[in-house]
This record gives structure tokens, sequence and C-alpha cells, in this order.
């Protein structure tokens, strides 16, 4: 089953990022759960522990997970960031799962594995060669992450021999222009060369150095100034959140609705959804203890993997100094396999359970039915949201406001603190305010603008309709008031 499970993931989850909406992520996620979660159901029915359960090296995970959900769950926008937690979840489950595999399994999930860089390098050289295009970044976000893909693939390239695959690669590295790639390519060899050639050696083979530090030098002559002033002020940001709330932060993938209040668009520079830099846009998201957590297990296990796995890990982690790629799904499950290993024998169970205890059965019964109805419920709740403010979306674009405004009540009541969901019921009832110089529904319009920046400060979308809203009003004072409370609740911004 663990096989299954394994193969499965690296097969799709690299292929199927295009689409990664939410009822994506609940079909795959939900799939990697229920599967995993009937597997230990029967493993325990039949008298076996599973090794990933003895095994020591996952207790931080559970820590990890824990305050990564109570941020998320006490993150003033909870609504709209407990979906991404569960893909943080299900990247833990792997790693924690991992321990199951046994060596002669590793073979069939690299396979999968290796189908996966297959499909990623043969469809970034049809967008390139075929269709022409020079924004290249495969079933991927953008460039930058499809360039971490690469990395977490080439050196497994290597080890399959596959020297074709490693051409189509290094092709596909360079068509996506990252420095940041370059860079943690360059880091990773480096680390290669320490840990396999003596110091003798290394004076013998001095052009190696020179060649190395050649191409640092001009992956970092290629770096735009902007790219990197941007960066510093998404950096700066971060660190301001990661103040604010530094034990559990605000929930993860909480960054790109939070970010507005910590940046001025006046300030000039780029928009952005992420920190530009992993391990502080986990910091922001997910708190300190999280952190620690994530960064004890990614060290101890890093230290006990040898071979060309290590390497490709190193250059990911070194690239997420620079970028966001472990953030984008597909590249988070593939990291997390990598990352993890079957259990060492010290922590394998001595032997199988003679049987199965009824106390234990039914224990175990109970609390796989409860996390199943709960993982179907708050899926199926989330998914229902979904539709919902789908349809009214549609319904507002095709100008149906009484329908685009009975399927966001709907939604409301489903997710009441969602700030989205208000918020474009104001513009819908705004529109339609203007439309029919009905004062009653613009009046409406504006306590559902208000409901949406009490349920979330930083939302400029809100700010500005109220704006528009107050400033056709007669009464100068609520367009001079929103002012001084839109000034208040951007105060890290001036």
């Amino acid at each position: 089953m663990p096989v299954f499970i394994f193969c499965s993931i690296l097969s799709l989850a690299p292929a199927l990022q295009c689409v990664w909406d939410f009822r994506t992520q609940f079909a795959f996620e939900s799939a990697v759960f229920l599967t995993g979660g009937f597997w230990l159901f029967r493993e325990t029915l039949e008298g076996r522990q599973p090794a990933f359960l003895s095994d020591k090296r996952n207790i931080p995970l559970l820590f990890a997970a824990f305050f990564s959900l109570l941020a998320a769950a006490l993150s003033p926008v909870r609504a709209l960031v407990m979906p991404e937690w569960w893909t943080f979840a299900a990247g833990l489950f792997i790693l924690a799962l991992g321990g199951s595999l046994k060596a002669v399994d590793l073979p069939r999930t690299d396979s999968a594995l290796r189908i996966s860089a297959w499909f990623i390098a043969l469809l970034s050289l049809y967008q390139t060669f075929i269709l022409k295009s020079s924004h290249v970044c495969a079933s991927f976000t953008n460039p930058n992450s499809l360039a971490l893909f690469i990395l977490l693939l080439l050196p497994l390239a290597i080890k399959w021999r596959d020297f074709v695959l490693l051409c189509a690669l290094i092709i596909v590295l360079g068509l996506t222009r990252s420095e940041a790639a370059l860079l943690a390519g360059v880091a990773a060899a480096g680390v290669y060369i320490l840990d396999n050639m003596k110091a003798k050696d290394l004076k013998k083979r001095w052009w190696l150095l020179a060649v190395m530090c050649a191409v640092a030098a001009f992956a970092v002559s290629q770096i735009e100034p902007r790219s990197v002033l941007d960066r510093l002020n998404w950096w700066r940001a971060a660190l301001g959140m990661f103040a604010d709330r530094p034990a559990l932060g605000f929930g993860a993938g909480s960054f790109a609705y939070i970010y507005p209040a910590y940046h001025s668009p006046a300030a000039g520079g780029a928009a952005t959804m992420h920190v530009h830099n992993y391990y502080l846009e986990f910091l922001a998201e997910n708190g300190f203890f999280a952190f620690l957590c994530c960064i004890w297990t990614a060290a101890a296990r890093l230290r006990n993997i040898s071979g060309y796995k290590k390497y490709a890990l190193i250059a990911a982690l070194v690239h997420s100094i620079a970028d966001f790629g472990l953030a984008v799904p597909a590249n988070f499950f593939v990291f997390c396999y990598l990352l993890s290993e079957p259990a060492p024998p010290e922590a394998a169970p001595a032997a199988a359970i003679t049987g199965p205890d009824r106390k234990t059965t039914v224990i175990t019964a109970a609390l796989g039915l409860a996390c199943f109805a709960v993982l179907c419920g708050v899926f199926a709740t989330q998914l229902k949201f979904e539709r919902l403010r789908g349809r009214a979306l549609k319904a507002f674009q095709a100008g149906d406001y009484a329908y685009a405004e009975a399927e966001l009540e709907a939604a409301g009541r489903l997710a009441p603190k969602d700030p989205i969901v208000p918020m474009m019921l104001g513009q819908v009832r705004m529109r339609d305010g203007f439309e029919k110089n009905d004062s009653g529904l613009l009046f409406q319009a504006a306590v559902d603008l208000e409901r949406a920046i009490i349920n979330l400060p930083s939302n400029f979308g809100a700010w500005a309709e109220l704006e528009k809203l107050y400033s056709t009003a007669r009464d100068r004072r609520l367009f001079e008031g929103l002012q001084k409370r839109k000034a208040e609740a951007f105060k890290r911004t001036q």
C-alpha cells in the first residue's frame, strides 16, 4: 500500500500542479490521507505495527503539524488558510510514511518519479520549441518553481544513469533562466566535491573550483538589481509579520492576504503572493515553534541521507533562500519523499504483534472512523463553499445580481469569517445599487464592505470599493473617517 501511495503521488503531483485548485487539492489529498489511513487501519487490525509509528524521528513532525494547525486555527484569516494547512499536513504525512517503505520498494517509487521527470522535461521542451513560449514553466507556477523541480531531479538522473534525461533536464534548467537555481546547483556541487575529494585532490583539481566560481560569478552578474530590491522589501514585510506574531504566525498560505498591511504600493516595487524566501515565509505564516520542528527534522534526516539524493536536497534548501519553490505543492511533496528514508533497524519494531488486541482494535476503528468523518466534513463544506462562490462570480459577470447575491449569502453562512465573500457581496450590491440608483442597496453594500475589512484589515480591494462608494456620498465625514481608519490599518507601510 505505501508503494502504491508514493507511486501515485510522485507520478501525478507534478502533472496536476497546473490545475491545482481546491477541487484537485481535495481529490488528491483525500486520496493520500484515506488510502494511508486505510492501510494503517488494516495493518493494526492484522496485528502488525507500521514502522513509521515507532520511528522517533517523526515526533517533531507531529509537533510541527500541531503548531501549524494552531496557527491556522487562530489566524485572523482562518477561513482562507485552512485549505493550505491540509497541503502542508499531506507533505508531513508523506515524510512520515516514507519510514514504512522498504529498500526493495524504492526502485518502484523512483520509477514513478522518473516518469514525472520525463513528462515535465518533454512538456518544457514542447512549450519552448513547438509553442515558441518565452515563459517556460511546464505545469508549474513559474520558471523558478520548475527550476527547483529540475534541481531535485538532476542528481537522481545521474543515480539512474539516465543520461538522456540528464541532458534534457540541464537544457530545461537553462531555459528557465533561474539565477537562484544556478547558484543552488553550484552550492550542491561544491558540497559534493568536499564530501568526495581529499585535500590533495582538491589542490590537483583547482581548475574545477575555478570553473565553479566562474559559474557562480556569472549567475550573480545576471541578477537584476530591481529583483534584489523587491526581494528585500518582501523579506522585510515577512519579518514584520513574524515580529507581530512570532510564536504561531498568521497561518499557512496567509502571506498573500496579510502582506498588503506591511507594504505600501506607493513605495514602488512589484506586488507578490510569496516572500521569495521559503524560510521567512514559513516563519511569518507558521511561527517559530513549527519552524524549529521542521528545521530539526530536516537537519536530522539530511545527516543520515547519503548518495545523490543528499545533494538534490541541499540544492533545494539553498534555492529556497531566494525563492518560494517549496511552497508549490508538487515540489513540496517530492522534497518530502526525498527527505523520507526507510526506518533504520533500531527504529523498526522487533517483531510482529502476535494478534490483534480487541481493545486496541475498537479504539483504532473508532479513531479511524472519527478522522474519516472529520476529513469528509471539512472537505465537503469547503467544496460547497467553493461552488457557491464560483457560481456567484459567474452570475456577477453575467449581470445576474440577484442570483449572485443569493449564492454569496449562502456562502457567507458556511464561512462567516471569510473576508472575500462580504467583499464580493458588497461589489454585487454596489454595482446593482448604482445601476438602479437604489440608496438601500448602496447602504447594504457599505455594510458588507465594512464587514470585509473587519475580517481582513489588509483587504485593499474592500478599502478601494468603500472609497469609491463613500466618495459619492453627500456626507464627506464618511470619506474622511474611512481615510483615517485606512491609515491606521496600514500604519506599518507609512
